[in-house]
């Protein structure tokens, strides 16, 4: 039997557990505050109880004889990725491309409701990484390339996996999705003005605004220092900054690539586990909290106990806040086998295929030679993808005929008397070229052919195939993987009428490609039904309204190529090459035609910006456009990007149908970091574009953001604003109060500081004693008119002067 722990009594209170029972336990009655059960309970557990407490392994497993409850955790990006017959979504870079932040939240509430079904818990999902390059197997997990695109599609997946009561834990943060050469986890060594204007962006805002209670940690580094010992980040910034009172959950195998593995700070785990454990990561997934030896160092004392018990506290505090103890813990372990109650619901099949249609963008239709008629006489479908869906990496087993293929979608859309014939023409990866002539001669008798290129990425369930996409699936050339480029050629040299279908997981080179095709589409890696839903599109049946989220180069020696760079000063073209990408960001056509007009920009008294349009489909057919927002800021105290995306919305239109846009700007979100690294927003002139694409620009050695705009109003519409105000922070220290610390003879100074400014931003806090610093420093955010409260522990038998310093303000006392 196991042993029970001991009963500490909380004063003369009745203690009742969850039940209604009586107990000795102060923890298990919930009437307590937080903060006395978290203590109560971490008070009677020993070292290998809260060794355990933060051991990793498919979730949190709980502590039984302490009546610690479980935790059951799923990878989640684009589906319940655990055992198989979960609906399987469209892949995360395929979300991004929808730009609608309702069908990414509702697609998450199903998400969400097949993880209940399953008695799991939290989500180590979704993937907030920005991705700059596209040579990076793990840009699928992306939503892009842009970090407010990144923001409100990631925000809304939280939204909609939360809205079920579950947990999700964004990741990798932070600035995971800039690695050196594309090559995954190869740290580039980026600047803090590059992390806080791209990299850190999403993560703030989710923390922010969705109550996230766990965040995972990346493998890369923060200013040198691996963010697996950051405290500069994972504390100064996500909790005092942020507000986040999650736990930090390790990214598999992190805490060990501390050791010679990767980052040489630490020679062995334990020494790992100490770092790790005083920047506060607390679940541990990998080897090092795990290990024989690193258990036995808590045993001992190695481990340091302070920082071991502070990451059970952050764990604590999130069971017993979210109610954890009072609710009947889920010990069924999941079947890998079962199809869990809902999986595939017809509803559940509907809305993967609805993503999948709105993720589809049309990169190229010559002669509006799209969409095909369902009586054409003879359709060849080719290609390694044509019968062969590829889900994304991060997806469960696969049940037999669950994905539906091009080829089945194309199949069951047309006339009973129209003939389909299929050749694969070759493999994704490998040099054989032997079913090639098949398939040309296949295509030499058809009317039209479909052919779907592109990357090998699924299940991790599938071991016998090469892939080209996924995490630490790198692909250098950005050419078609294989013979794949070979088999186009010799088709396309038939004569016949070529679509091309890229079913990718990242942009690639499709330079000679766009000049051989009739019309070339993306259904990037689209869930099992992608096949259904790219039929729809080439059929007619829906009118593609994706849109890019990443740059397609023209090259990959263009590489890194996104859309918000900054000036340059010298030539942007390349002596052999224009700088150009083949197409942009934001970009995607549709089957009928959109026109802008009445654009109206307005400085409101308090500082906003109102931006209104009318959007008018002046084509013969209904469909969706992406109304984009886009600012460039012309003039600065620091270099800006030459335009960036501020907001966007997906709306529906009949033909002849229009509508009025409106969006609205915030002082912050026109805000910049100056030379001084403070947040401000400085008067001056702004161009605000409104668009269905990113704006276009002339790459010239001088005034590129003069150019920035639309060749058309079928493109988008755009006007300079002359913006009077300005706005920043002002922090002003006092102090609060005094509390005398009769246990160790110190005293707590309870300094406040106040935002009496009209700018959020962050700010440090630093102690001085005698003229000498502390080693307490701490960061804080604050809106204007916001105070906080910190505390500093002083000896009482300091007497000299204490300064408390700002970096424009001080306080003596």
């Amino acid at each position: 039997m196991a042993q029970q722990p001991t009963p500490i009594l909380s004063g003369k209170k009745e203690l009742t557990d969850r039940d209604g029972n009586k107990t000795s336990l102060p923890y298990l009655d919930p009437t307590l505050p937080v903060e006395e059960r978290v203590e109560s309970l971490l008070s009677i557990m020993t070292p290998e109880d809260k060794m355990e407490l933060i051991r990793e392994g498919w979730g949190i497993s709980g502590i039984p004889h302490l009546y610690v409850p479980p935790i059951t955790k799923v990878e989640a990006v684009h589906g319940f990725s655990y055992g198989s017959g979960a609906t399987i979504f469209p892949q995360s870079i395929a979300l991004g491309a929808t730009f609608d932040k309702e069908l990414v939240e509702a697609v998450a509430g199903v998400i969400g409701d097949e993880s209940v079904a399953a008695g799991v818990m939290q989500a180590w999902s979704p993937v907030l990484d920005v991705a700059q390059d596209a040579r990076w197997g793990r840009c699928e997990e992306t939503y892009g390339e842009d970090p407010v695109l990144v923001s409100k599609i990631g925000g809304a997946w939280i939204k909609g996996y939360q809205s079920k009561g579950l947990f999700a834990t964004p990741k990798h943060f932070g600035g995971h999705g800039a690695p050196l050469g594309g090559r995954d986890s190869h740290d580039i060594g980026l600047s803090e003005r590059e992390m806080r204007e791209v990299h850190l962006v999403p993560f703030r805002h989710v923390i922010r605004n969705y109550d996230c209670q766990s965040i995972m940690m990346a493998y890369s580094d923060f200013l040198g220092v691996p963010v697996a010992k950051s405290k500069e980040l994972l504390q100064h910034i996500l909790r005092e900054e942020w507000g986040f009172s999650g736990f930090i959950v390790s990214d598999c195998f992190a805490i060990g690539h501390l050791t010679s593995r990767k980052h040489y700070t630490a020679k062995d785990k334990i020494e790992a586990a100490n770092q790790a454990l005083a920047a506060g990561i607390a679940t541990n997934c990998g080897d090092t909290y795990n290990d024989k030896d690193v258990i036995q160092a808590a045993k001992d004392g190695r481990l340091n106990m302070k920082d071991l018990d502070n990451v059970c506290r952050t764990m604590l505090h999130m069971m017993f806040r979210n109610e954890l103890f009072e609710k009947e813990p889920h010990i069924e372990p999941l079947d890998w086998n079962r199809i869990y109650p809902g999986w595939q619901s017809d509803g559940h099949r509907a809305m993967a295929r609805q993503a999948a249609r709105e993720s589809i963008v049309l990169l190229e239709n010559k002669d509006a030679f799209l969409p095909l008629s369902k009586q054409a006489g003879t359709i060849a479908v080719l290609g390694p993808g044509a019968d062969d869906l590829q889900p994304g990496s991060y997806t469960a087993r696969i049940r037999p005929g669950q994905l539906k293929s091009v080829l089945t979608g194309i199949r069951e859309a047309v006339d009973g008397h129209v003939k389909v014939v299929y050749e694969k023409g070759c493999e994704f990866t490998g040099d054989d070229v032997g079913c090639i002539a098949k398939a040309v001669e296949a295509a030499s008798k058809a009317d039209v052919i479909v052919m779907v290129l592109g990357d090998c990425s699924t299940s991790e369930t599938i071991s016998n195939v090469r892939k080209t996409s996924g995490e630490n699936y790198d692909w250098a050339t950005l050419e078609l993987p294989g013979r794949q480029q070979e088999l186009l050629e010799a088709v396309c040299a038939t004569g016949k009428p070529v679509v091309l279908v890229c079913q990718i997981g990242r942009p690639y080179n499709l330079s000679r490609i766009s000049g051989m095709c009739k019309a070339i589409l993306v259904n990037w890696l689209p869930g099992q039904e992608g096949g259904s839903a790219t039929a729809d599109v080439l059929f007619g049946d829906y009118n593609p309204g994706g849109r890019l989220p990443m740059t397609f180069p023209r090259h990959v020696g263009q590489l890194p190529l996104y859309y918000n760079f900054k000036t340059s000063g010298r030539r942007y073209n390349y002596a052999d090459m224009a700088y150009y990408p083949l197409y942009r960001f934001g970009y995607g056509l549709s089957y009928t035609s959109f026109e802008y007009s009445d654009l109206k920009v307005a400085e409101q008294a308090y500082g906003n910006v109102t931006v209104q349009t009318t959007v008018k489909n002046v084509g013969q057919c209904a469909g969706d456009e992406v109304v984009q927002l886009y600012v460039t800021d012309m003039y600065a105290s620091v270099k800006t990007r030459v335009i960036e995306l501020k907001d966007f919305t997906r709306i529906h239109l009949r033909p002849g149908e229009s509508k009025t846009v409106a969006f609205e700007l915030t002082p912050y979100e026109l805000s910049l970091l100056n030379d001084r690294m403070d947040r401000v927003v400085e008067k001056g002139e702004f161009k605000i574009c409104v668009g269905g694409v990113s704006p276009q620009y002339v790459a010239e050695d001088y005034r590129i953001k003069d150019s920035v705009g639309y060749k058309d109003s079928r493109s988008g519409v755009y006007a300079m604003l002359n913006y009077t105000h300005e706005f920043a922070a002002d922090f002003d220290l006092s102090l609060a109060k005094v509390e005398e610390n009769l246990k160790d003879n110190s005293k707590i100074l309870w300094i406040s500081v106040k935002n009496n400014g009209t700018l959020m931003d962050t700010g440090k806090l630093e102690m001085y004693v005698s003229g000498v610093r502390t080693d307490k420093k701490v960061h804080f955010e604050l809106a204007p008119g916001e105070e906080k409260q910190i505390p500093f522990n002083l000896s009482q038998k300091n007497d000299g002067r204490v300064t408390f310093i700002t970096k424009y303000k001080s306080l003596v006392l």
